[in-house]
């Protein structure tokens, strides 16, 4: 099974792919616009998905850096305790060797084996510094090291696909969210968004959140994933420029506006996650802006 990857999925990477998508701003702006409208309680079912979305598509990233702040914590309380004990340490020999050999020593005779045993001491001092300015978590290497397991490919495989669908399925949620501010009753298994939302609302604002080509293109994917197992179908035939066949020795292809497909198989890639999410999110905000 585990040689079915190689073979019909593939992966981003980088692992600052995997880094947070969410526009936190943007969330805090169009809260505050929708405030105390007949939109709030739509705009915080949408933020609340998203967001969650969000969390699960950051879990690699995140992952790699709790083990690397936890990996360098560990090693600067080492740090600080061995440079803790010398100080005592150091002190006690100087101590113990003058009152030892007070007797024995002249004047200048102690004070030259203090300044020697100081010289020991900042020698130590520096030695530490040094070593804590050399050891580093290796992040490129664990990272490396994660994608090249195969459970942990299916891991990433599994999170972007949930991720795609999860931020289109909020989406369509809104909408009807939306159109219930003026039909309270409405269900979409009565009547299809894009048949109520213009009722409503208007073609121009249709036009731009339903039928434009950015959200037809990722309905149809989203289509794909649920029901035909991730494959390119005919539906996205009118798409066919946005899917580039990445096999054999072709390069993955990091591009959010454009799908990888891996014989006949699309690859849902952070970048396509966060390309939907920008697309979205204009989206979001046109409706926030002309409706709250």
């Amino acid at each position: 099974m585990d040689n079915d990857i190689s073979d019909n999925q593939l992966i981003d990477p980088n692992l600052v792919s995997y880094e947070k998508f969410f526009d936190h701003e943007w969330c805090r702006s169009t809260y505050e616009t929708a405030k105390n409208t007949s939109l709030e309680n739509a705009v915080d079912t949408l933020m609340m998905t998203w967001r969650s979305t969000n969390g699960a598509h950051i879990l690699p990233w995140l992952m790699v850096e709790s083990l690397k702040h936890f990996s360098e914590g560990e090693i600067r309380g080492s740090q600080q305790f061995r440079a803790n004990y010398s100080d005592t340490l150091i002190k006690m020999l100087v101590d113990n060797i003058e009152a030892r050999m007070k007797y024995c020593l002249n004047f200048d005779q102690r004070s030259t084996l203090r300044r020697a045993v100081n010289n020991i001491e900042e020698d130590a001092h520096k030695t530490i510094e040094k070593e804590r300015n050399e050891m580093r978590f290796d992040v490129s290497g664990y990272w490396n090291s994660l994608i090249e397991s195969p459970e942990f490919i299916f891991c990433i495989l599994g999170i972007q696909r949930i991720n795609y669908s999860s931020l289109y399925f909020a989406y369509e949620d809104f909408l009807a969210n939306v159109i219930r501010t003026e039909v309270p009753t409405y269900t979409s298994k009565k009547t299809r968004i894009e048949i109520e939302f213009p009722k409503q609302f208007g073609m121009s604002l249709t036009d731009f959140c339903w039928n434009h080509e950015e959200v037809d293109l990722a309905r149809l994917t989203r289509n794909a994933l649920a029901h035909n197992g991730g494959r390119f179908g005919a539906a996205l035939e009118k798409y066919r420029t946005r899917f580039v066949e990445t096999e054999g020795t072709v390069a993955l292809l990091l591009r959010g506006d454009q799908f990888n497909l891996v014989n006949g198989m699309i690859q849902f890639t952070p970048d396509n996650t966060k390309h939907l999410f920008n697309v979205l999110k204009d989206r979001v905000s046109m409706i926030v802006t002309d409706l709250a």
